[in-house]
């Protein structure tokens, strides 16, 4: 587990379960691979770490998730961004670290790693990959990044990569070694690499 600092607010998981799939055909939080779903694989890593895990959309789970918190999407807001604002909402004071059901392939190595990198004064971290494409997801957010999002949302801006353009947000490149734990699983196609893949794809050996 993390130490957490005394200068820095504990930490809280929101896994986002509310996405429509379409490229998939089916809800991703209930893919299997390595006989475990991608929800019950994320949870089970970001326990590790967080005081509390908690559901933010309204897709099915199974039923060794229920007794996470479920969060709904505030009115007239959609995509990540409502999630994420949820969990804001829900308990302003704490840092929240979000994560899509689709990335199944996050470890205890890369949330030591992001969680390394929080700093007073640091709104968000919002990594980006070796390429220098920004990481909205599987990202850091302190309580005061709320008011960037909030603001982003009252802008009819959905997208929360824009807030790696506020100067107080912190956008460290991550290490070579770590980027496989931001994929996000989209396709059949994608499904079918992962597990064919196998167990090592999974444990990163």
């Amino acid at each position: 587990m993390v130490p957490e600092s005394l200068d820095l607010p504990p930490l809280y998981a929101g896994v986002l379960v509310g996405g429509k799939s379409t490229r998939m055909g089916r809800p991703k939080q209930l893919l299997e691979v390595d006989d475990s779903t991608f929800i019950e694989r994320i949870a089970a890593v970001l326990g590790t770490f967080a005081r509390e895990v908690v559901l933010l959309g309204a897709g099915p789970v199974p039923a060794s998730c229920d007794g996470l918190l479920r969060l709904g999407d505030p009115p007239g807001l959609g995509g990540p961004m409502a999630g994420m604002l949820a969990a804001f909402c829900h308990e302003p004071s704490v840092a929240w670290l979000f994560v899509g059901c689709d990335q199944p392939l996050m470890d205890e190595a890369a949330v030591t790693w992001l969680a390394g990198q929080r700093a007073p004064g640091t709104w968000a971290v919002v990594p980006s990959l070796p390429g220098g494409r920004v990481q909205p997801l599987f990202a850091l957010y302190e309580p005061r990044s709320a008011e960037l999002l909030q603001g982003l949302a009252d802008m009819g801006i959905s997208a929360p990569r824009r807030l790696a353009e506020d100067a107080r947000v912190s956008t460290p490149v991550i290490p070579p070694e770590l980027a496989r734990c931001w994929q996000s699983i989209d396709t059949p196609d994608d499904l079918a690499t992962l597990r064919a893949q196998g167990r090592d794809s999974i444990r990163g050996s």
